[in-house]
């Protein structure tokens, strides 16, 4: 066992996983009898347009139907849009850090990926990021807005000056995140023919485990992509979950309030102790659900974190990433981050992944 200002937790046992950028409430649990019991068929194939489910998350972001196609998470619909723009000789513009998932579907189709700096001195450097695509000449463009895994955003101003620069290029926003920040880009797929906004419930929704996501753009651009996908790519299941919590959107919009309460305590109590440790710790402003920061004894705060139970996201270089949890998670991170910096140092521990 292993103590730490009160907590105890078996060495190397994970409990709290703040890796994943998850919602720490299972919302929707009570409503999965509630949508079984819609008249599913097992023995039956799914259906295959997702129509009730379109229907249903196009009357929350207020477009028809016709403008969205539903994925196997958002993942499936990123891949579906590199796999209908890139393949070899074919050049993918995205800033860096960004969804490591990007890099994965590039490489599959055998395209090259070109990364822009998502900071300079602390800003989006836009006219770099388009001197760079134009320069390079390539084929689409995407990132995450809300940023993963810094968390910060391209201004929707700065956005429509890259879908005016690059008119012939898919410009993909990806927004997993949207409802932590609150300002979407859906209203503009009429009047910005190349603009393709994606989606999942992953997120904010708490549905990770259903894996059901959306691309939602004009619907010229839609009747060209639906013939990438798959049939029967959403099972009956997750249809009737997802429809059902649509539906009920008021759930999601109460856990919302209770994130953005906890990022803001956390952001908070993380700033305090940024204050009182000058160049031990950086944090970088959040519109997500989800910290990123970088410290100089990052390894030690990995692995005092770990001994209690709690994994986050490292990084190979200085920086990690910890997701919004409870207020008892919160609680716990704070106080051991604290101890860590004032000296209660651990082991090294090795980091995974980077944008190079």
């Amino acid at each position: 066992m292993a103590e730490f200002n009160g907590y105890t937790a078996e060495m190397g046992e994970a409990k709290i996983r703040l890796n994943g950028n998850e919602s720490f409430n299972d919302i929707y649990k009570e409503y999965l009898s509630e949508s079984l019991e819609n008249g599913l068929e097992l023995n039956r194939y799914p259906e295959d347009e997702s129509i009730e489910l379109r229907k249903a998350y196009g009357k929350y972001v207020g477009v028809s139907e016709k403008n969205i196609i539903v994925g196997n998470g958002s993942d499936e619909m990123l891949q579906l849009i590199i796999g209908a723009r890139i393949k070899k000789g074919k050049k993918f513009l995205t800033v860096c850090p960004d969804f490591s998932m990007y890099d994965f579907y590039v490489a599959s189709y055998d395209g090259e990926i070109i990364k822009h700096d998502f900071y300079n001195n602390g800003e989006f450097d836009l006219e770099g990021f388009i001197e760079k695509g134009k320069s390079e000449n390539v084929s689409l463009i995407m990132f995450s807005n809300p940023n993963n895994p810094t968390g910060g955003v391209l201004t929707e101003e700065s956005i429509i000056r890259i879908l005016e620069e690059f008119k012939d290029i898919d410009v993909v926003v990806d927004e997993a995140y949207v409802e932590f920040y609150g300002n979407s880009m859906i209203k503009y797929i009429s009047k910005y023919k190349n603009l393709i906004v994606t989606r999942t419930l992953s997120k904010a929704w708490g549905l990770a485990a259903i894996r059901v996501g959306f691309l939602i753009a004009n619907q010229e651009k839609i009747e060209e992509l639906i013939k990438y996908k798959v049939p029967y790519n959403i099972n009956s299941i997750s249809q009737s979950i997802a429809t059902s919590a649509i539906n009920k959107p008021e759930i999601m919009e109460e856990n919302l309030k209770i994130i953005l309460a906890e990022r803001e305590y956390l952001v908070k109590e993380l700033k305090k102790i940024a204050e009182n440790n000058q160049g031990k710790i950086k944090l970088y402003d959040t519109k997500s659900n989800f910290i990123y920061a970088q410290s100089e004894v990052k390894s030690e705060i990995i692995k005092a974190l770990e001994n209690f139970g709690i994994v986050i996201r490292n990084f190979n270089d200085d920086k990690f990433r910890l997701t919004v949890g409870s207020r008892e998670d919160n609680s716990k991170i704070i106080s051991i981050i604290e101890r860590v910096l004032r000296g209660d140092n651990f082991a090294g521990f090795a980091g995974e992944g980077s944008c190079l």
